[in-house]
């Protein structure tokens, strides 16, 4: 049976002089009297977009309003057929407040079951479960889509698949001379929280490559533009070195990183472009 919910963001805002906050959790309220709430546990996301903050800061915030929400939600376990005043407390819990602690506007969903709902919208606004590898690579790709636009560039590149009759990949960026493919750009996203994510995914790429290479389809010059894992995880770096050695090994691959300038990028973009078509 499908419920209509109202929800909230938990939002995280210790300096109210500039507006920046981190969403830490999700509150909600069905109209079937079911209420549930899920915060955050770990203070890394949040001490590492405000890095000047203290964390025991944090800390106390999140104590504090995990103990409202424990006790609300007693409350609306107790009185969970007076529906019209479980609304109203909602409303009181969520109205725009002077604290670290704030709520977003509310949102409406239908459900069938309150876990899953709460589970559902925690994944996405705080864990940003819709940010996968695609959606990265589109954000990389419009990023480098920017930057030959600005150098004047982007109209010589076009979307184009490269291979054969049996085997195809499809390259954002390839620059022709004729019929033939001079340079392809690729954004690669490997900055995967896990190791054998990013091997996963650049042995994915590694395949293609290798594939076109066999069948003498790459093009002249193929540059990846790969973006790292986070600074600091050894283990996460020494997986992104390997996948960038092994397309490195193919002749004609080129591999450079989206934490270098854009002055760096667009110099080893040029550095495949041939004289012929500069």
């Amino acid at each position: 049976m499908k419920h209509i919910c109202n929800y909230s963001i938990v939002r995280f805002l210790p300096y109210p002089e500039t507006g920046e906050f981190v969403n830490i959790g999700v509150v909600l309220i069905a109209n079937n009297g079911d209420f549930r709430f899920k915060i955050e546990k770990k203070r890394q996301r949040v001490t590492h977009f405000f890095p000047s903050l203290q964390p025991k800061i944090f800390i106390r915030a999140r104590r504090e309003i995990e103990a409202e929400l424990t006790r609300l939600s007693g409350f609306f376990t107790t009185n969970r057929t007076d529906l019209p005043g479980l609304i109203t407390t909602f409303k009181h819990l969520i109205h725009p407040r002077e604290t670290m602690m704030r709520f977003s506007d509310p949102g409406t969903m239908a459900i069938e079951n309150a876990n899953d709902a709460v589970n559902i919208l925690f994944d996405h606004y705080v864990n940003h479960s819709f940010a996968n590898k695609e959606y990265q690579e589109s954000f990389l790709e419009r990023q480098l889509g920017q930057l030959l636009s600005s150098s004047n560039l982007k109209q010589r590149y076009s979307e184009q698949k490269l291979g054969g009759t049996d085997y195809v990949v499809k390259f954002p960026f390839v620059m022709s001379n004729g019929a033939q493919p001079v340079q392809a750009l690729k954004p690669l996203h490997l900055g995967h929280d896990e190791p054998s994510k990013i091997i996963e995914h650049g042995d994915a790429w590694i395949s293609k490559v290798r594939r076109l290479h066999a069948s003498e389809d790459l093009a002249h010059d193929t540059l990846f533009i790969a973006g790292p894992p986070e600074a600091g995880k050894p283990k996460l770096l020494r997986a992104f070195k390997e996948i960038c050695e092994e397309l490195k090994g193919f002749s004609g691959v080129r591999v450079t990183s989206t934490a270098e300038s854009q002055a760096h990028i667009l110099e080893e973009i040029r550095k495949g472009i041939p004289t012929s078509v500069h």
